[in-house]
């Protein structure tokens, strides 16, 4: 009966929706030799945009439901930051993601990057018959202005175990 009356409130009331808290922690580490990177995260509701020179950790804590997104956008790169003969560049490179606690390279690698690729290097890269790919997963480094993003879903909890194929879920 409970379930019968469970669903026929979401008959009714279809907007009421269900939050759920989210804990969310990312450690960034910035790689750079004459400026810091410069950076927007957000998550929820909150942004911020960070002149990122030493590692550092970033804490979301929020009430959200169903689709969420973490968002890490590189900012300022530019051509010069990058120095092959001396071995220098500058990039940010995702250390760790945790939700409650809870951390697992997974968070990391099944996010998303939009390189906004510099030129002449992309058209270069074309000519010589190289496809470079609009999104790229699989990556914790962000080498290219860009936006990272991690899609989840609130309840937390329930996500990460589909995420890691714990198996069958009873309600």
């Amino acid at each position: 009966m409970h379930g019968i009356y469970t669903l026929s409130l979401k008959k009714y009331y279809p907007s009421m929706v269900m939050e759920h808290d989210i804990s969310l922690a990312v450690t960034l580490r910035p790689v750079w030799h004459q400026d810091p990177p410069l950076i927007e995260i957000s998550c929820g509701r909150n942004v911020q945009t960070v002149s990122l020179d030493q590692t550092q950790t970033f804490k979301f804590d929020y009430r959200g439901a169903g689709p969420q997104t973490l968002s890490i956008k590189f900012l300022n790169k530019k051509d010069s930051d990058t120095i092959v003969e001396r071995g220098l560049d500058k990039c940010v490179i995702i250390e760790q993601i945790s939700f409650f606690g809870i951390s697992d390279p997974k968070f990391i690698w099944i996010g998303q990057y939009n390189p906004v690729y510099s030129e002449p290097w992309a058209s270069q890269q074309r000519e010589s018959g190289h496809t470079l790919d609009k999104v790229l997963t699989n990556t914790n480094t962000l080498s290219w202005n860009g936006e990272w993003k991690l899609e989840f879903h609130s309840p937390i909890f329930t996500w990460i175990h589909k995420l890691q194929n714990l198996g069958w879920i009873y309600a």
